[in-house]
């Protein structure tokens, strides 16, 4: 009786441990094929968030959302790169890009409209978007 717990007990260890693997090298879901949620200007973004936080925050987080304005901040990192996008002087729109092709980088300047795509994260002094992608 005690070996048939003991082969239960294995075999659900190994089911255990085999999910765990399965989720560890499962690749990250990137948003480019996801649906977008909302469209919006960077201003109409940051206005939102600046007027009533909680409201936007039920609205906009986690959720993939469409950017659109003028760069004012371009800071490129080991890996990551990171992209301003301005929408009042009070402050803007921060875009996380992990993946961006060295090429399309160069072309950006500050002042050039843009398109990015990304899962709003919430409001610090901007509102952040993760896992930035550009629009063309």
């Amino acid at each position: 009786m005690k070996k048939n717990y003991f082969i239960i007990a294995g075999a659900l260890l190994l089911l255990v441990i085999g999910w765990g693997v399965y989720k560890y090298n499962k690749p990250h879901a990137g948003i480019t094929d996801q649906k977008t949620d909302y469209t919006l200007t960077a201003a109409d973004l940051f206005n939102s968030f600046q007027k009533d936080e909680s409201a936007a925050n039920k609205k906009y987080l986690g959720k993939v959302i469409e950017v659109k304005g003028m760069i004012s901040v371009i800071q490129a990192g080991s890996g990551n790169t990171n992209i301003q996008i301005d929408a009042s002087p009070m402050g803007g729109v921060n875009c996380s890009f992990a993946n961006v092709d060295e090429r399309t980088l160069k072309t950006l300047k500050k002042g050039d409209a843009l398109t990015v795509k990304g899962r709003c994260t919430g409001f610090l002094m901007d509102v952040t978007l993760v896992d930035c992608v550009l629009v063309e």
